[in-house]
């Protein structure tokens, strides 16, 4: 018994060693993962720091909107191109203006002792024509009223635009709009229109401002030109380009529309009529001669009867329209004004060749156009109308 008792202490106290074991292995497991947390906690994450290019970019945008001569849509698009590109885009510094090479600055347009700084590129031209000429495809012309420089050509002293240089007092230009910003000589008597809006040559006293026709007409003609409104702020019908701001002088035709002189010499060459009505350009007088030489063509070579037509007719000149008029391909005259400048409304009748109101054959509705008389069209002639030559 007291064995068995002996032995049963024993495995009390076995036991209790090993709680007592489990206990510290348990306390020893508890430290070594607090070690392990502790070790394996993260640190404090630093604070984010703005690269380079965004600091820059950041910079950029507020000094843009601290840009007082930019406006609201201006400051919105450089912020936009500014954050879409996603790069800093640095306003380069405005570079200083070298005079252009020597080409540029010989001007054949004008008589003047001064270059122009364009105000749309910053380069160095002898006019603005110059500017135009040489500038590459799509380069807008350049604007006259915008020119705020200039520079001498005897000192090369850049300075604001006036008639005399501020360093060596040289005289620009006999003539000087402040205006137009136009230095020229005096040999073209050029002259401020203020109903044009800018100078022409001529004299001012030799035109007339039609406030109608918005151009300066010359006072021989003044009384008896026809009168449409804006007439001349249309495009020439033969180049296409603006006669109100051409350098090439407009012309009228008898049937009120106007064309620059140069083209209408050329025009004349080869047709006799008014390209936008279709109206013969030479007076009746002198194309009386043309249609009596077409008549006798026409009566010495009659139409076969295969060909023969009858047809109803619109004069072009006088505007009157005539019923069964015999058809020839050289043209049907008009027995109102007997001008040969008609067209064909339509066929009424027919010959042998085919049935009642068939039409004549292709190509042969249009008679050839008669050469005008020598001489008509030029200079001179009564339907010439004078007007200056163009804008300076």
């Amino acid at each position: 018994m007291a064995d068995n008792q002996h032995y049963a202490n024993d495995d009390a106290e076995m036991a209790d060693s090993e709680d007592d074991l489990n206990d510290e292995e348990d306390e020893d497991d508890e430290d070594d993962e607090d070690e392990i947390m502790a070790q394996e906690a993260p640190a404090p994450a630093p604070e984010p720091v703005e690269d380079d290019s965004a600091l820059a970019r950041r910079r950029a945008i507020q000094a843009i909107q601290r840009d007082t001569t930019l406006s609201d849509a201006e400051k919105r698009m450089r912020i936009q191109n500014l954050m879409s590109g996603g790069r800093t885009e640095v306003t380069p510094q405005q570079a200083p203006v070298v005079p252009a090479p020597e080409t540029n600055n010989t001007c054949g347009h004008y008589e003047r002792n001064c270059n122009i700084v364009a105000p749309c590129c910053n380069r160095v031209f002898g006019c603005r024509i110059c500017h135009d000429d040489m500038s590459p495809p799509g380069h807008p012309p350049m604007n006259r009223f915008h020119v705020r420089e200039v520079i001498c050509k005897l000192c090369n002293t850049r300075q604001a635009a006036s008639n005399h240089c501020i360093n060596c007092q040289t005289v620009f230009g006999e003539y000087h709009c402040h205006i137009c910003n136009l230095w020229m000589s005096q040999s073209k008597k050029p002259f401020h229109c203020h109903q044009c809006g800018f100078c022409r040559v001529g004299g001012r006293e030799s035109f007339m401002h039609c406030n109608e026709c918005c151009m300066c007409i010359s006072v021989s003609v003044f009384n008896t030109h026809q009168c449409f409104k804006d007439k001349y702020k249309n495009n020439c019908p033969v180049c296409r380009e603006d006669m109100f701001s051409s350098r090439q002088s407009p012309q009228d035709l008898p049937c009120g529309h106007a064309i620059h002189a140069h083209c209408f010499r050329k025009l004349a060459g080869f047709d006799y009529r008014c390209p936008i009505c279709k109206k013969t350009v030479v007076s009746q007088q002198s194309m009386a001669a043309a249609w009596e030489a077409r008549a006798r063509d026409i009566a010495e070579h009659p139409m076969p009867a295969d060909l023969q037509r009858v047809v109803d007719i619109i004069c072009n000149d006088c505007e009157t329209k005539s019923l069964r008029q015999n058809w020839h391909f050289l043209g049907t005259q008009c027995p109102n004004c007997s001008s040969f400048n008609t067209v064909q409304d339509q066929a009424t009748g027919g010959g042998g060749g085919g049935p009642p109101g068939q039409a004549p054959p292709p190509g042969q509705g249009q008679p050839p156009p008669p050469q005008p008389p020598p001489g008509a069209g030029q200079n001179g002639h009564p339907m010439n109308h004078q007007i200056p030559p163009g804008q300076r």
